[in-house]
C-alpha cells in the first residue's frame, strides 16, 4: 500500500524520481562502457580497451558520449521520464487548487533559478535526502569513497553536449546565484584544493536540505546574526506616529521593493515600524544584526562576513520576508559607505529593505538604482509620550502628564520604565505601580552614559534644611515651578509655540563656598523627582584648543532626553571678565563660554552654573541665563538657624553649649557650620562623653578654621 505523503514531500519525491531516471540512464551508459563494480582493480588499473576508447573521443566529449544504451532501454526511460514530469505537473495543479505553497517551487521563484540551476540543485540535494545516492555517485565516479557528485558528474549528467556543459559550468562560478547564496557549495578533500574545478565536489547547504523538507531552523552558528522578528506586528494606523510621517511611510511602501533608512536612539520604534511595514505588505520580517556580524567575524577571523550576510538575504528570500538590517552604521567605512558587496545585495533584494541605526546616513558614492527614504525616529512629542504612557499603563488612573513632560523618553524606554515600575510594585506585593515607581524607573532609562562623565548626587535636603533670605528661597521655588507647571503653560495654554529655543532652564548660583549652592540644587532635584549630576568644570576645561568643546559636547549628548539636572561646579574655571579681548587666550575663552551657554540654552532640562566669584562674569553672558540667584554669606541670625538645624533632634547637646554665642562670635558659612557640628559629635563620641559639650564645638570650630587657612587665638576667642 502506497503511503500518501503531504503535498510538499510528494512534490519533492516526484522531482527526485525524475533525477533517478537521469541517473539510471547514466548508469546504463556507464555499464555499457565496461564499468564493473566487482572488479577489485576498478579505479586502480586502466585497460587497453578503455585507453583506446578515451583516445577515440573528441576533446570536450562527455563522460559517456561514446556509449549508447540499447534503443529499447532508452525508450522505456524516456516514457518513465515523461510520466515523472506529468506527475510533477499534476502535483503543481493540486497545490494551486488547494492553495498549498510548494517549497521547491518557492525556492525557484525566490532565488530566480533557471531550470538548469534547479536541476543542479536537485542532483546535489539527493544525497542529503537519501544516502543511497552516495552509492550511485560512487559507482558513476568509479570510486565508492566519492559520495558526493563532482562538478564533472553534474555537468555530464545534465548536459548533452560540450556547449550545454559549458553553460552549466557558468552556473557554478563565484558570482552565480547558486554559489553566491550557497545553494550548492563546492569543496575538496584534504589536499585537493589545487585540483581542476571539474573535480571539486558539490553539496547542498544543510539549511536548504532542511527547508525543502519543511523545517525552518536557522543554523545555530548564525542565530545571533540572522533571526526572524517574532514581535507581534502592529498596523501603521495603531502606532503612535505623526500623520505626515505615517503617510510618507505608506506612500513609499506602495513601491515594489522600497529601501528605508530609519535612524534614532534606542526605543524610538525603528523595529516596530519596520514590522508594521512588512505586515502591511503581507510579509514577515528577517533581521540581520551587523553588530553581531562584526563580532562573529572578530571571534572567528576565517568567517566570511559577506557569506554570512548572504545567508541572511537568502533566509529572507526563502521566507518571502522584508529585510531589517540593524546597526547599519557599524559596517560603514570612513567615507560612510557600506561594503560594495553588501550594497549590491540590498539593491538586488526583491522586497522591502529597512536599514536601521542610531546615526543619520546619506547614501553617497554608491549606486542608487533604488531610492532611499531616510526618516529620523526621535523622541516623541509630549502628547505622543502621554499617549504611549497611557497605552503601556493600560488604563491606570495615575496622572502622568508631568512625568511625560519631564522625561523625554522614546517609546521603548517608556515600555521599559513601565515594566520596571511593575517589577518594583511586585516586590512590595502590589499589583499596580505608584507614581514614585514610575519616576524611579524613568530616571534609570537615560542616565547610564552620564555616570562616566559626571558625578551622580543623591538629593538629601528639603526646603527646611536651607537658610537663605526669603527672596532667594522664592527664586528657587520659581525655578521648580517653571518645570512643575510646564505642561499647563507650554502645552495647554499654547506658550510652547512662542519659545524659540528649548523649553529647558538655565540658572546661575553665585556665592562663596559653603553658602548653599549645592544644597539648593539637591533641593530642586528632590522637589522635582529628577536626578542630579555634578560636573566639575575645572576638569572639563582643557588647555588644548577644541578639547573643552568636545568634552562639553559628550556631556550634553549623554544627558540629552534624560531629564537630569546638570550642576556645573567651579564655573570660574571657564568664566571670566572677557568682554575686552586682549589676546588669543581671551578670544578662545569667549568661544568656550559661548559654546557652553549655547548648549545650556538648547538643553531641555535644568542646567545650573555655580560660581564663587560673580564679579568675574561678564554681563553679556549672564543676560543669557534664565535665573541669577545670589547666595549671601549668612549673618548672625542665619548662622544661628544653621547651627540649630545642623544638630539632629536626637543629638545629645550639653547645657553648656551656647549656639547663640558661637553664631555671634564666628563668621562661618553654612557648609563650614555643618562640618563643625558633625566634627563636634565625633569628638564627643571618641571621648565616650554622654553629651556634646561646648569644648567639643569650639575644638571643631578651630579645626574648621584651620581647613579654611585661618588660625584662632583660643584664649582671645574664648
Amino acid at each position: 500500500m502506497q503511503t500518501i505523503l503531504p503535498l510538499n514531500l510528494a512534490y519533492l519525491q516526484a522531482h527526485l524520481i525524475r533525477i533517478d531516471l537521469l541517473l539510471r540512464f547514466a548508469v546504463e551508459r556507464a555499464q555499457a562502457a565496461g564499468f564493473d563494480p566487482n572488479n577489485e582493480f576498478q579505479g586502480l588499473y586502466i585497460s587497453d580497451e578503455e585507453m583506446q576508447r578515451h583516445l577515440g573521443l573528441a576533446p570536450g566529449a562527455g563522460l559517456w558520449d561514446s556509449i549508447t544504451p540499447p534503443p529499447e532501454s532508452s525508450a522505456v526511460l524516456q516514457q518513465q521520464y515523461s510520466r515523472a514530469v506529468d506527475r510533477i505537473t499534476a502535483l503543481e495543479h493540486d497545490a494551486k487548487k488547494t492553495n498549498t505553497p510548494l517549497r521547491l517551487l518557492h525556492l525557484i521563484e525566490a532565488l530566480e533559478l533557471s531550470e538548469e540551476e534547479f536541476d543542479i540543485f536537485l542532483v546535489c540535494l539527493a544525497p542529503a535526502i537519501d544516502r543511497r545516492y552516495e552509492r550511485i555517485y560512487g559507482y558513476l565516479q568509479d570510486d565508492v569513497t566519492k559520495r558526493q557528485p563532482t562538478v564533472n558528474v553534474v555537468i555530464n549528467l545534465l548536459g548533452g553536449n560540450w556547449e550545454q556543459r559549458t553553460r552549466l559550468l557558468g552556473y557554478l562560478t563565484d558570482t552565480s546565484t547558486l554559489i553566491r547564496y550557497a545553494v550548492v557549495i563546492p569543496f575538496t578533500e584534504s589536499g585537493g584544493q589545487h585540483m581542476p574545478f571539474i573535480n571539486h565536489f558539490l553539496r547542498v547547504d544543510t539549511r536548504l536540505a532542511q527547508y525543502v523538507q519543511g523545517l525552518d531552523t536557522i543554523p545555530a552558528q548564525w542565530q545571533n546574526v540572522i533571526r526572524p522578528v517574532t514581535d507581534q506586528a502592529t498596523d501603521l494606523e495603531s502606532l503612535v506616529l505623526k500623520e505626515d510621517f505615517r503617510q510618507a511611510l505608506r506612500n513609499a511602501n506602495r513601491q515594489e521593493a522600497p529601501i528605508f533608512h530609519f535612524y534614532g536612539s534606542y526605543g524610538s520604534g525603528k523595529r516596530a515600524v519596520a514590522n508594521a511595514l512588512a505586515a502591511e505588505q503581507g510579509r514577515s520580517l528577517i533581521e540581520i544584526d551587523l553588530q553581531a556580524l562584526k563580532q562573529l567575524q572578530q571571534d572567528s577571523p576565517s568567517t566570511s562576513a559577506a557569506q554570512v550576510f548572504r545567508f541572511g538575504v537568502r533566509e529572507g528570500l526563502l521566507r518571502d520576508a522584508a529585510l531589517l538590517i540593524s546597526r547599519w552604521e557599524v559596517m560603514l567605512d570612513t567615507n560612510q559607505d557600506p561594503p560594495r558587496w553588501m550594497w549590491e545585495e540590498i539593491l538586488r533584494y526583491s522586497h522591502a529593505v529597512i536599514l536601521s541605526g542610531r546615526e543619520t546616513w546619506e547614501p553617497r558614492g554608491v549606486a542608487r538604482q533604488r531610492s532611499v527614504l531616510r526618516l529620523e525616529m526621535g523622541v516623541p512629542e509630549y502628547d505622543e509620550r502621554v499617549q504611549q504612557w497611557r497605552q503601556y499603563l493600560n488604563g491606570s488612573t495615575l496622572d502622568i502628564d508631568e512625568l511625560a513632560y519631564k522625561f523625554k523618553l522614546t517609546g521603548g524606554q517608556i515600555r521599559d520604565a513601565v515594566s520596571m515600575a511593575y517589577d518594583m510594585a511586585a516586590w512590595r506585593g502590589d499589583n499596580q505601580p505608584t507614581l514614585d515607581d514610575l519616576y524611579t524607573a524613568s530616571r534609570e532609562q537615560n542616565n547610564r552614559k552620564l555616570t562616566d562623565l559626571a558625578v551622580k548626587i543623591q538629593p538629601r535636603y528639603a526646603w527646611e534644611h536651607i537658610v537663605l533670605p526669603q527672596d532667594r528661597v522664592q527664586q528657587l521655588q520659581e525655578i521648580c515651578n517653571q518645570l512643575r507647571y510646564a505642561v499647563q503653560v507650554y502645552e495647554k495654554w499654547g506658550f510652547g509655540g512662542r519659545v524659540a529655543n528649548s523649553r529647558g532652564l538655565s540658572a546661575l548660583f553665585a556665592g562663596q563656598s559653603g553658602t548653599g549652592k549645592t544644597m539648593a540644587a539637591e533641593i530642586i532635584a528632590k522637589e522635582l523627582g529628577l536626578e542630579l549630576y555634578k560636573i566639575d568644570l575645572a576638569s572639563v576645561v582643557s588647555k588644548y584648543i577644541g578639547e573643552t568643546e568636545k568634552n562639553l559636547s559628550r556631556l550634553f549628548e549623554a544627558a540629552e532626553h534624560s531629564g537630569a539636572i546638570l550642576f556645573f561646579d567651579e564655573a570660574d574655571a571657564l568664566f571670566g571678565k572677557r568682554s575686552e579681548v586682549k589676546d588669543s587666550h581671551d578670544r578662545y575663552a569667549n568661544i568656550e563660554i559661548g559654546y557652553l551657554l549655547q548648549r545650556m540654552e538648547s538643553y531641555d532640562g535644568i542646567a545650573i552654573l555655580a560660581t564663587n566669584l560673580r564679579q568675574n562674569l561678564d554681563e553679556a553672558f549672564t543676560r543669557r541665563l534664565d535665573f541669577l540667584v545670589d547666595f549671601p554669606f549668612p549673618e548672625e541670625e542665619d548662622r544661628l538657624k544653621i547651627w540649630q538645624i545642623s544638630f539632629p533632634t536626637g543629638a545629645p547637646i550639653g547645657k553648656d553649649v551656647d549656639l547663640g554665642f558661637v553664631a555671634r562670635r564666628y563668621r562661618m558659612a553654612g557648609g563650614n557650620i555643618r562640618n563643625a557640628a558633625i566634627a563636634s559629635a565625633f569628638l564627643a563620641a571618641s571621648e565616650d562623653s554622654t553629651y556634646i559639650r561646648m569644648s567639643h564645638v569650639t575644638h571643631a570650630i578651630r579645626r574648621e578654621h584651620q581647613k579654611m587657612g585661618k588660625l584662632l587665638n583660643e584664649e582671645a576667642e574664648f
